[in-house]
This record gives C-alpha cells, structure tokens and sequence, in this order.
C-alpha cells in the first residue's frame, strides 16, 4: 500500500501521511479522552415532597488527563409528559452548574445528584446536558436522560 502512495504522492507525501497517522487520535483514544455516565437512576410513584413520587439522577462527567479541556457545565430540567402530543414539557429548570480545573496532565471529574418531587401524578423525568470545553470551545458534550414514571 505504501509503495502505491509513494508513487502518486512522492516521498514527502509519504513521510507527511505517516507524520499524520502518528499524530490523529484514534477513535478509540479520543472515546477514552472523556467519561460520561449515570452513576445512579431511580424513579418512584409514591412518597416524596407532594406525595407523588420522586426522579433521581446521580451523573458524572470525567476528563481523562491531557484532553485540553478545562471546564465542565451541567444543565438539567426536570420534565413533565404530555400525552395528548407525546411531548415533553420543562416544568422545572435546575441552577446551572460550571466546573473549573487546570488544563494539565491530571485527570478530573465531577459527580452531581439531580432530585425531582412531582406535585402531580403524571409521568416526569430529569434530563442533564453535560458538556466538556476549553474556556469557550466545547470539546465533547452528552444528554442524559433519567426513567420516567
């Protein structure tokens, strides 16, 4: 394969295809560079403030070392179903939450519990936008979406 491109392209192609495929991140090492996961999901129809259940969604967000990035944001709803249109409706808006750290070597995270009391009976669910940046560039992003009773 390579003495086909060294052919069409010429040495310096070559050696700059090979200088590329030493540098580009793999699909695999940029997955690992960042960790997205619920750590904890539950949903209840009974008990909670009003008697109508709770939703519970415990996320995390981690930078694996070396990535660039330097801060994490989280923004989460609480929603309400409405089925005449099978459509979700925001029914509360959480505080959003920034996370700073140094772009160094190490590697960070940051775990945050979401708590949901209904004041009615009907379907609800907590949904979290998590998103990875460099000051004001986003690096990685991911939606997480708790049950829903």
């Amino acid at each position: 394969m390579l003495a086909h491109l060294a052919a069409a392209t010429g040495r310096a192609g070559v050696l700059g295809l090979l200088l590329v495929a030493l540098v580009a991140p793999t699909t695999a090492q940029a997955a690992d560079t960042f960790g997205f996961e619920i750590r904890r999901n539950s949903c209840k129809t009974s008990g909670g403030d009003f008697h109508h259940g709770e939703v519970l969604l415990k996320v995390k967000v981690t930078e694996h070392g070396s990535s660039g990035a330097n801060k994490f944001t989280l923004s989460a709803v609480a929603q309400h179903h409405k089925a005449s249109n099978n459509s979700w409706i925001t029914e509360y808006t959480f505080d959003p939450v920034k996370v700073t750290f140094p772009d160094d070597a190490n590697s960070y995270y940051h775990t945050r519990w979401y708590a949901y009391d209904p004041k009615d009976q009907s379907e609800h669910r907590v949904q979290v936008v998590l998103k990875v940046l460099h000051n004001k560039h986003v690096l990685a992003t991911k939606t997480l979406t708790s049950k829903s009773c």
